[in-house]
């Protein structure tokens, strides 16, 4: 057994049959979130109580009651459902839900009457970085979940999807229209589609790079300007969503992990189902096997025999499969022959790769032999596959590498207790020893922090790896949460000490992780508060995100301190 093999049923749908895409979205999205305690509702800043009743009244007439948010336990779902004991510094005010463009509107101009700062989510089941809980503290959720539009063109392989439409609807959309269509999503299939895009998500299959997927935007700037970028900004251009150029400057990076707009529409790019599928496995049994293993996965990468990849090293595996419990429980890190033992018995290696291969079957063929003959290099490599054939059914272990959402999340019973997880990933390029070096160090930072290395690698980019780092914590532990957060601080620190950057952050560390980009004294920072300031004059759209903060609310980031 190389990967985890979850035995949850047959389809990601069977359970869900004959319900419509909401009912599941309902179902499976919106499940209750443990309660870890009352939370009181604080104000946004500088609002006084009558101040904010009546923005709430003015918010109820443009919506109606019933998507207007204030009580506690409506808002539960917005707190951080693994923050590692910062949910009280977290806390929204409310949450409002409009339906459409018009009414996104409405709110923009209430919100900017009365400064009334907005956190916006598309479903805000990002989990590792903090879920839907806004950076700024009593902010207002913008909670677009409510928008659920999905076209398809199955011929020229495109799908426009709102921000309340999840991998699992647009899989389910596909399936039911009969089209030949295949969707990349992460684990699990609960998120949208488009939150996931614009926060540079990535997958498993050739489309594994989300944002590279996405051709045409629609925004809603703060002021309640409507902009269609690219081909879009003329009236009805059919090339919208195909081309991603326009006429003049590209507006839509603008509006990647940023605090500019309010995205309500993507064009998204979708990949014919293949004729065949093969997953390709293979094990490695040394930590040092990671340096040629790298190399070798970068020629394949760059010359496009492998399409994108996944690394993980033992832990990652063995925390989908088994507890901590089981192979050791002594405190501190586990020793080095509790992980031999537990990679014997379990069947894994200290570094395991995953891809698969699509196409027609003898190109498919030709491609594994190729893979096979190249990893074969590294001693001891232990190499399998299984093939499958359009409309083959897949168990569910291999169902995400050919489009098939999961709904199960990830495993957090490594340590017991309410399990979390948050996650500092930097981009590192493809170089074995650096890896290696690099890796080896954080080792020695997680050990030092109490906690085993959880480590995923990610090569959605034929040169550089997405470096997860999963630090898994039981957040009703006072005293783990607290390690938790300072070991992700110092893997950030440390990162930057390579000069290595990362890619997200959890709401907590975004300051952190913007301070470390510091080329010409922050000018990319300088320029994106410019961007800011005119894109956003009252600094209303989620203070903070990213790091980014509008002129008023510049000090709000060390009023709030560095979330220790």
């Amino acid at each position: 057994m190389a990967w985890p093999k979850p035995s949850r049923g047959d389809s990601p749908l069977a359970k869900h049959k004959g319900r419509s895409p909401g009912e599941v979205r309902r179902r499976i999205c919106y499940h209750p979130i443990r309660s870890r305690g009352s939370v009181q509702v604080p104000l946004p800043p500088h609002l006084s109580q009558s101040e904010f009743e009546q923005a709430c009244k003015e918010l109820r007439g443009a919506l109606g009651d019933d998507h207007v948010r204030t009580a506690e336990d409506q808002l539960e779902a917005y707190y951080d459902p693994y923050s590692p004991g910062l949910k009280e510094r977290y806390a929204p005010s409310a949450a409002v839900l409009p339906a459409n463009v018009e009414e996104i509107k409405a709110v923009l101009a209430i919100a900017r009457a009365a400064r009334l700062p907005l956190w916006t989510v598309s479903t805000g089941h990002n989990y590792a970085y903090g879920g839907a809980a806004p950076c700024l503290k009593g902010s207002v959720i913008l909670d677009l979940s409510r928008m659920q539009s999905i076209e398809v063109d199955p011929d020229l392989a495109y799908a426009m999807v709102e921000p309340g439409v999840t991998y699992l609807q647009l899989y389910t959309f596909i399936r039911e229209k009969k089209h030949r269509l295949m969707i990349d999503c992460p684990d699990p299939g609960w998120g949208s589609v488009l939150g996931n895009t614009l926060e540079r998500g990535v997958g498993y299959t050739p489309h594994g790079d989300h944002a590279a997927q996405q051709c045409g935007m629609e925004v809603v700037l703060a002021t309640g300007e409507v902009v269609r970028t690219g081909m879009g900004a003329m009236t009805g251009n059919p090339a919208w969503p195909l081309y991603k150029g326009g006429f003049g400057p590209s507006l839509d990076g603008l509006f990647l992990q940023s605090n500019f707009g309010v995205v309500t529409k993507i064009g998204v790019w979708l990949m014919p189902e293949p004729e065949a599928i093969s997953v390709v496995e293979a094990s490695f049994g040394r930590e040092e096997d990671v340096v040629p293993l790298i190399d070798i996965l970068r020629g394949l990468r760059l010359d496009g025999t492998v399409p994108t990849a996944t690394i993980a090293n033992w832990m990652r595996l063995a925390a989908g499969n088994t507890t901590r419990g089981e192979w050791y429980d002594g405190k501190g890190a586990m020793p080095e022959s509790a992980i031999a033992k537990l990679m014997r018995e379990i069947g894994i290696g200290f570094w395991n790769l995953r891809f698969g291969l699509y196409g027609a079957p003898r190109i498919v063929e030709e491609n594994f032999k190729t893979v096979q003959k190249a990893l074969s290099q590294i001693p001891k490599a232990n190499i399998s596959r299984a093939k499958y054939r359009r409309g083959q059914d897949m168990p569910p272990y291999h169902r995400t590498l050919a489009g098939i959402p999961s709904v199960d999340l990830m495993p957090l019973n490594w340590l017991g207790g309410a399990g979390a997880h948050i996650e500092c990933p930097p981009v590192v390029p493809m170089r074995g020893a650096e890896l290696l070096e690099l890796y080896r160090r954080r080792t020695g930072l997680f050990n030092a922090h109490g906690f085993d290395h959880y480590c995923g690698l990610t090569t959605t980019s034929p040169r550089a790896f997405i470096n997860t780092a999963s630090i898994i914590f039981d957040s009703q532990d006072a005293e783990q949460a607290e390690r938790a957060r300072d070991l992700g601080r110092a893997l950030i620190e440390d990162a930057s000490t390579s000069r290595l950057g990362g890619y997200r952050g959890h709401i907590c560390e975004m300051d952190l992780v913007a301070a470390q980009f510091d080329f010409n004294d922050h000018a990319a920072m300088r320029t994106f508060e410019r961007l800011k300031d005119a894109l956003d004059p009252d600094g209303i759209l989620s203070p903070g995100k990213q790091g980014i903060w509008p002129k008023a609310l510049r000090n709000a980031k060390r009023d709030q301190g560095d979330g220790k």
